[in-house]
């Protein structure tokens, strides 16, 4: 055994250590659409990105401003590797499964446009997640096979339909129609003003400016008048 692959066993064992022993040790447990997977070998570490959608924008006779945004989807990555059976590693803790076998099972997991529920024993992560990536090689001849997994959250986007609980009229035996949404007001925009101005002026307040955006079909904040011609925006009612 080389010198390499000494210290690459050390970390290993390592790695089973600080996940504990016996029935206290560390698991990571995927799963997706029926099937259930515990990693053979617990990963010595883990990482997790959590973003937020803020932006800085510049608002007019005030300066720059910052507007909250929505969280970013979180991602996990870890790294960590699959044993050969042939091998009587004392650190395995998971599922004993050939390494070829584990890499069919996330590769199918991948492509199968399906969620991937991650959980993490004995820490915050219990997520529904897709694989993004996943790269793995063999080396040392011992056919290990070393991997990296690459994960980002998903949310379920299926939203209910307002109409059904609505009632059924019994003459039609149709669902009565959903009440008519209030109309919206309009306003004049004087030159060289933003849509964070119009929205203070309507609303009171510049984080309603989305409102307002989304109502006029506008991808951009600011709104750009030529002349002395003045803009007519649709102001939604909250």
């Amino acid at each position: 055994m080389s010198f390499m692959t000494g210290i690459g066993r050390a970390l290993n064992v390592l790695s089973y250590i600080n996940g504990g022993s016996g029935s206290s040790h560390r698991t990571f447990t995927l799963s997706c659409d029926g099937e259930k997977f515990t990693l053979p070998v617990t990963p010595w570490e883990y990482s997790i990105s959590s973003g937020q959608m803020n932006k800085v924008v510049s608002i007019t006779q005030v300066g720059e401003a910052l507007i909250f945004g929505n969280p970013k989807l979180r991602t996990l990555k870890f790294s960590c590797f699959f044993p050969s059976l042939h091998h009587e590693y004392p650190f395995v803790v998971g599922d004993e499964k050939e390494p070829a076998g584990c890499i069919s099972l996330l590769t199918k997991w991948k492509e199968s446009k399906k969620p991937v529920r991650v959980v993490i024993s004995d820490s915050p992560v219990n997520m529904a997640m897709a694989i993004m990536r996943l790269d793995y090689h063999e080396k040392e001849g011992t056919r290990d096979i070393y991997y990296s997994l690459e994960l980002t959250e998903y949310k379920d986007l299926t939203i209910k339909d307002s109409n059904e609980n609505k009632k059924v009229e019994e003459t039609t035996g149709l669902k009565e129609r959903p009440t008519d949404k209030p109309q919206a007001t309009e306003a004049k925009i004087k030159n060289g003003s933003d849509i964070l101005d119009t929205a203070k002026k309507a609303y009171g307040q510049y984080n309603k400016w989305r409102k307002i955006a989304q109502s006029n079909n506008m991808k951009d904040l600011l709104i750009n008048n030529s002349g002395r011609i003045a803009k007519k925006l649709k102001i939604p009612k909250l």
